[in-house]
């Protein structure tokens, strides 16, 4: 879809108000008149602070997806096991009140996958309920009725102290190497010769040959493109035990320049053990390289949300800044930054929390 703006007017701009409207949102005197007014700009970019996604008052496909998500409430639709699944504010609320009550849906995302399903079948057997992994408005209500009586503190199903509580890599992990394909290249390097997806593979790939964990997967392995469904169906259905994801970033501005590593954060729910992993990612490669440290920051990106395991994204530099770019062009700059992931992941598995209490 076309991102609606300012000025806009037509179908799309009161299907927009309508919802807007039907959160709680105010519109003014004017109300749904089919026109992108400054009223109009400032309720979106209110939805949008209160989403944690970028307030730049545009409603592009982020903010329409979250807009079609919020307006969907418990009991409305039936919810089931299927792919792609369903998502919605109905889903998150399921969430948390199966976690409240003990029965742990993984990550508070708002995806109604396998765990979740599992969460709802242990419920329904527990409640005496018809065990079918169907959640409908009969099933909300008994979930009210029992959530009602905990102290609503939703309790994450993340422990000890954000480490693993056996061996990390023990296990599957899966390395994700972002973007692909001939449609998405991310951004080129002036003069056409480097690429971010490129870029992406080639430290992922170094990624594969040196993680210590009994089994690496790829998400992709060449230059092709794959959807983010697939890569967090492939990451789910493997049983990992851990995603990193492999991006790089870039700028309009060329002074912008440093590594920054994300985790899953989204209204409210922390992943405690992608935070933590992030966390050491951040310090081993910002020193590796030398680059100004960002810091580890939590966001609701496809691949970090849609896993329902711990997940980190890394960025080590800005390809458009000219000093990252002359560290990027350095033939042996992905074997850098992959050994600096792996060094920095066996301390994560190590529990050596002096790594990241360490200055400089």
């Amino acid at each position: 879809m076309r991102a609606l703006r300012q000025g806009d007017r037509g179908r799309e701009v009161v299907d927009l108000q309508t919802r807007l409207l039907s959160l709680g949102y105010d519109l003014g005197n004017r109300g749904i008149d089919g026109v992108f007014g400054p009223v109009t700009g400032l309720a979106v970019r209110a939805f949008q602070q209160s989403m944690g996604i970028l307030a730049d008052g545009l409603v592009g496909p982020i903010t329409w997806r979250e807009l079609v998500e919020a307006g969907y409430r418990p009991g409305d639709r039936l919810i089931y096991l299927r792919q792609p699944p369903f998502r919605g504010a109905d889903v998150s609320e399921l969430q948390r009140m199966l976690n409240d009550l003990g029965f742990d849906p993984g990550a508070v995302n708002g995806l109604f996958d396998g765990r979740t399903a599992r969460a709802v079948e242990d419920f329904q057997r527990n409640a005496g309920l018809n065990v079918d992994r169907a959640v409908d408005d009969g099933v909300f209500k008994v979930l009210k009725t029992y959530a009602a009586q905990t102290l609503g503190t939703h309790q994450m199903p993340d422990k000890e102290g954000g480490y693993f509580p056996e061996d990390l890599f023990d296990g599957t992990i899966v390395v994700d190497a972002a973007r692909g394909g001939p449609k998405d290249r991310g951004y080129v390097c002036p003069g056409g010769r480097l690429a971010e997806a490129d870029l992406n593979l080639a430290v992922a790939l170094e990624l594969a040959q040196i993680l210590p964990a009994r089994e690496v997967l790829l998400t992709r392995g060449d230059d092709e493109e794959v959807s983010a469904t697939d890569r967090a169906f492939l990451a789910n259905s493997a049983g990992a035990k851990m995603v990193l994801s492999v991006r790089h970033a870039h700028h309009k501005a060329p002074a912008a320049h440093g590594t920054a590593s994300f985790f899953f954060e989204r209204l409210g729910y922390r992943s405690h053990r992608g935070s933590l992993a992030a966390a050491f990612v951040q310090k081993g490669v910002s020193r590796a390289l030398e680059t100004v440290d960002i810091g580890e920051l939590g966001r609701s990106y496809d691949i970090l949300r849609e896993t329902n395991i711990p997940a980190v994204m890394i960025e080590p530099l800005y390809l458009t800044n000219p000093e990252d770019r002359a560290l990027a062009s350095d033939p042996y700059y992905p074997a850098v930054v992959a050994e600096a992931v792996a060094g920095s992941l066996e301390l994560y598995a190590g529990r050596d929390a002096a790594f990241i209490a360490q200055s400089g």
